[in-house]
């Protein structure tokens, strides 16, 4: 069985906690961050994307990352709890629907051994620079979303907790509303850890770059240290624990910016040669095993044929063997620029935006996939393409973060 471990989070100041946090540093635009930097003083952002941050060298970059960090330590914008807790975390949508989960630490050897199951292959850039800026910085603040099969024990332990008055509430610009609880009972923690052991596996649901990322670099550093015990912070990965049956799951939805030497309409051709297609009036969500295609000028509905779908291909697998690589000739997704990323809760704005910007000469349009299905894939020891889904809650960067 996995297993599940306490640790002191170093996090914002109770007083701060609405400054201090950020999206993911990558999904915001430059000139959102540049404004957050001047406004914004205890912003996390400030801490790893300064402005003055993007000439440096990886090196010295990683060195002002973990200065700013101290300083932000010093200056108690950042504090750390004395021992080992527990915290339960509660995610409110602006929609109504909301996800409280565990954070806590999960083992890298687990990850290794296959208790902790992935579904989605990385991309190796990706997991070497992020790797090279734990090995250097020395901290995680983007916790991985683990998920396992809904447990009565822990969501009663969740309960018990939840009933107190939390220590941070507070909701982001966007009107996502966060609350967290600290479990300190010893007698708690312990219960909770205990509960956990009857969990078979973990899967992840988002983070498999933060994931690989952090075991390749444990590697490294027990590669390079000869009393390696296992029990060192390295061994360690901040997690996000939540049933999967509570998840909320999107598509990815995929942009091609150049068509192999092909022009759209001779593209769009050879596709109506090999699989059925039909242009349609307006946007449609698409259906199981159907993808929506959008050009500059039209919309079609591609219809996987059954002999794909009977194969157990899902429709991310069809799209990337069957056109991106059988049509474009794109050998490895994980390293070609041609291909863009929208995730699926923007519907069609970000791909639409994109093709009219000549971002993108062609959209694709998905059906997100059931979890169950992605447990299949994963108990089987498959993978799926990087960025086959797009999964809710998305967690802060710098609410609760692991130095190790």
């Amino acid at each position: 069985m996995p297993e599940i471990f306490p640790f002191p989070a170093i996090r914002p100041v109770k007083n701060k906690v609405c400054l201090v946090p950020t999206k993911d540093y990558e999904s915001i635009p430059r000139i959102e961050v540049n404004r957050i930097l001047k406004t914004n003083p205890f912003s996390f952002l400030n801490i790893i994307a300064g402005n003055y941050l993007q000439s440096l060298p990886a090196i010295r970059r990683y060195s002002a990352i973990k200065k700013r960090f101290n300083r932000f330590k010093k200056k108690r914008i950042l504090i750390q709890d004395s021992m080992p807790f527990f915290y339960v975390l509660r995610i409110t949508y602006p929609e109504g629907y909301s996800f409280t989960g565990i954070v806590g630490l999960a083992l890298i050897e687990d990850y290794l051994k296959g208790k902790i199951k992935k579904h989605e292959k990385t991309l190796e850039k990706r997991v070497k620079v992020f790797s090279d800026y734990l090995k250097n910085v020395r901290i995680q603040s983007d916790p991985v979303l683990l998920t396992y099969d809904k447990h009565p024990l822990i969501n009663g332990y969740i309960q018990t907790v939840t009933h107190q008055i939390p220590e941070y509430e507070f909701s982001t610009v966007e009107g996502v509303i966060y609350e967290m609880w600290p479990v300190s009972e010893f007698s708690i923690i312990q219960e909770i850890s205990y509960a956990f052991k009857e969990v078979p596996e973990f899967y992840i649901a988002d983070g498999h770059h933060r994931m690989e990322s952090t075991a390749r670099m444990q590697q490294t550093l027990m590669q390079n240290n000869p009393h390696h015990s296992g029990l060192e912070s390295y061994n360690f990965v901040l997690s996000y624990f939540l049933p999967y049956q509570d998840l909320k799951i999107y598509s990815f939805n995929r942009g091609l910016k150049y068509l192999n030497g092909l022009t759209v309409k001779e593209f769009i051709k050879k596709l109506e040669e090999k699989f059925p297609l039909k242009k349609i009036n307006k946007f449609m969500d698409p259906e199981p095993h159907t993808i929506i295609i959008t050009t500059k000028e039209h919309l079609y509905k591609l219809n996987i044929p059954e002999s794909y779908t009977k194969e157990n291909m899902t429709d991310v697998e069809f799209l990337n063997e069957l056109i991106f690589k059988g049509i474009i000739g794109i050998e490895d997704i994980r390293k070609d620029d041609r291909i863009s990323y929208c995730e699926g809760k923007l519907h069609n704005k970000c791909l639409t935006r994109k093709i009219k910007k000549n971002e993108c000469s062609v959209g694709f349009f998905l059906h997100p996939l059931r979890f169950e299905d992605i447990i299949k894939k994963a108990n089987a020891g498959l993978t799926l393409p990087p960025k086959s889904t797009y999964i809710e809650p998305k967690f802060l960067t710098g609410l609760m973060i692991y130095e190790f």
